[in-house]
């Protein structure tokens, strides 16, 4: 079995459901609206992130001891300010591209602390538990939890290990080697910048919902986050203990480091062995993990060798806990080698991995049977989207026949099918427009 778990997917709004409250329909539809004709709400960003927002801001950034803040407010000047809040902010591409909003968001919306407790951003689009009474007591919450919460998380950087740390100091730098749509400068100022495309974003999803529908959207959060994420852990375990108890081999994928915890300390631990990354994320989240059915493996034969597939890895960087592979021998003598591995939001790390899967697979280990469970994120057209009119920047698509002509040509099969069809998705859930990239609504 392999499944994508999704453990940084707690946005409650992020997807349509069916709701019991005509409520819910209601405001999705008008943040919609809001968003595809706005008119006279398209607003200055200013309007929704006063000046005297941004200047509190910086003064938090400079007691971070943040460098570039004389440019980060030319920035703001010539190019946040007077933006307009929707076809200047929330629809600009450029700023999608360069996960100025993403990037942030992913690192500070719901993170796991070492000790299991939970901490949410105070935003729209999480679990977050108390209420936004207004503007000012909202703002006050977010400058409070970026700037003065500190939190073990699993192999944290920047401080050494079992030293907490703010979450400001859990922001990770985008670089134009990785995000080329950045550009040089914004490289140089790109914690303070994320900091402040941050803030500007919740500001404005705040200011939509309480357009929309005041007080309400608070409530209808509450129900979402409560039917959909609370108890999202003890519900996933349940369903592998209930459906997938007899599986060699459980690969799973965007697991949280606290999830690991919870399995390890459980009664799926009796049937199962978990084999994780050396180097398990603590921040973004993101981790793959094998489970291998006990009573079928010789565990003593079991060795750790992701190093040498990440070693040949070209043309991509994975990032910690994207990748984990173990060999193994089963008690009749057969060898395995088993990968489980978490693709980008484009697939285009997919294919690299792969290969460098296969290059070890057939050098190295050409005597074991290769079991490989993945989230390739292959889409059903392999295509290049132009995202400015220019075409000067570009981003592509990994389509599934393309990627699925690739590993055949590897003496490789899907369990998709030969060929696979790329119109009979295995995920097919409409995004809303209530998330920090757009571009997937």
């Amino acid at each position: 079995a392999t499944w994508n778990i999704a453990a940084v997917n707690n946005n409650p709004f992020e997807y349509w459901v069916t709701h019991n409250d005509p409520a819910y329909n209601k405001m999705m539809v008008d943040v919609q609206d809001f968003i595809d004709e706005p008119g006279s709400r398209d607003c200055p960003i200013h309007e929704v992130l006063t000046d005297e927002m941004f200047d509190e801001l910086v003064q938090h950034l400079d007691r971070m001891k943040c460098s570039g803040l004389d440019k980060l407010r030319d920035t703001w000047v010539s190019e946040y300010r007077s933006r307009k809040i929707i076809s200047g902010f929330l629809k600009e591409r450029s700023i999608g591209s360069k996960r100025l909003i993403s990037m942030p968001d992913r690192v500070t919306n719901t993170i796991h602390a070492a000790d299991g407790t939970v901490f949410y951003r105070p935003t729209a689009i999480n679990c977050y538990d108390g209420n936004f009474e207004n503007k000012s007591a909202w703002w006050g919450l977010w400058q409070k939890f970026i700037f003065d919460t500190q939190i073990l998380v699993h192999n944290a950087k920047k401080r050494p290990e079992g030293y907490p740390c703010l979450v400001f100091q859990m922001l990770e730098p985008i670089l134009k080697c990785k995000y080329p749509a950045i550009t040089e400068e914004e490289e140089l100022i790109c914690i303070p910048l994320q900091t402040l495309c941050l803030a500007i974003f919740d500001a404005i999803i705040i200011h939509m919902l309480d357009c929309v529908a005041p007080q309400k959207w608070q409530t209808l959060r509450k129900s979402l986050s409560d039917a959909l994420y609370k108890g999202k852990d003890r519900q996933i375990i349940e369903i592998l203990s209930r459906t997938y108890k007899d599986a060699a081999f459980v690969f799973l994928q965007e697991v949280a480091a606290s999830f690991v915890k919870k399995v390890e300390a459980g009664s799926l631990c009796d049937d199962f062995i978990v084999f994780k990354p050396a180097k398990m994320d603590g921040k973004r989240d993101q981790n793959s993990i094998i489970m291998v059915k006990k009573d079928l493996f010789d565990l003593t034969s079991a060795r750790d060798v992701t190093n040498e597939i990440l070693a040949a890895v070209e043309d991509w960087q994975c990032s910690d806990g994207d990748l984990v592979a173990y060999t193994i021998q089963s008690k009749d003598l057969c060898k395995y080698l088993l990968v489980s591995f978490h693709g980008d939001t484009n697939g285009l790390a997919t294919l690299p991995v792969v290969r460098a899967v296969h290059a070890v697979a057939s050098s190295t280990y050409s005597d074991h049977a290769l079991v490989f469970g993945l989230d390739a994120n292959t889409a059903t057209y392999q295509v290049m989207i132009a995202f400015e009119m220019d075409m000067k920047e570009l981003t592509a698509l990994q389509g599934v026949s393309h990627f699925y002509d690739v590993i055949a040509s590897m003496g490789m099969a899907s369990c998709w099918g030969t060929p696979p069809n790329p119109v009979n998705p295995t995920t097919c859930n409409a995004r809303t427009y209530l998330q920090p990239q757009l571009n997937k609504a």
